[in-house]
């Protein structure tokens, strides 16, 4: 086979030199070809965000409006359905589940904040897992909302994000389920746990309904 032209008069330690720098470059274009076609995504995917996130805020700031809160649900399912593996994915799933809620499509909330819940461990899945105990206590289901709570709760302390409002959804579940003295020691908890509460005032409230003392 005869050397191609360009190449023909130089050496073979030459002739891979310069083979090996085309292969470089057509790599490294490969390269910042990719890198241009994940920033036009991410860019498209941080404005989609910020619609959707526009809509959700309408809707939750809308009393008694059902169309603002279909158009949210939409805005956020065709942004989960365009960007799924966006960073901002697991926010889009806790705010569809918060809009699934107020619609009253209890089992469509429980899904979008389990999934919220199963892409984030941080503040949004915990709020996720929060919201699943209150769709399950919406749906009369007090058992699956204590386990869940419960579940949440696990190496929590009294110092880290919502433990007072994970607290206070056991005791509920508790009085729901009509364990009074565990709710009683569950309220007595949250007191001794968290005595600064903004809730600590309905807590006593709820120890004098049940005829218990705050300790």
């Amino acid at each position: 086979m005869r050397d191609w032209l360009p190449l023909a008069g130089l050496s073979p330690a030459a002739r891979w030199t310069v083979l090996g720098a085309g292969a470089l470059l057509v790599v490294l274009l490969g390269a910042v070809a990719v890198w241009a076609i994940l920033q036009h995504r991410d860019a498209s995917a941080r404005q989609r965000f910020a619609a959707a996130s526009t809509a959700y805020r309408q809707a939750m700031a809308a009393t008694g409006e059902t169309t603002p809160l279909a158009e949210a649900e939409q805005s956020l399912k065709q942004f989960l359905k365009d960007h799924a593996r966006s960073a901002s994915a697991a926010q889009v799933w806790y705010f569809l589940g918060n809009v699934e809620y107020r619609r009253g499509a209890h089992d469509a909330a429980v899904t979008a904040f389990a999934e919220a819940a199963r892409r984030d461990t941080g503040s949004i899945g915990v709020l996720s897992r929060l919201g699943i105990g209150y769709a399950w206590e919406a749906k009369k289901d007090p058992a699956r909302a204590l386990e869940t709570y419960e579940e949440a709760l696990k190496g929590r302390g009294p110092k880290e994000f919502l433990y007072a409002e994970l607290l206070l959804g056991v005791a509920r579940a508790q009085e729901q389920l009509a364990r009074t003295p565990a709710a009683i020691e569950t309220y007595r908890r949250l007191l001794k746990d968290v005595p600064d509460s903004p809730r600590a005032e309905e807590v006593r409230a709820r120890l004098a309904i049940l005829g218990a003392a705050a300790a």
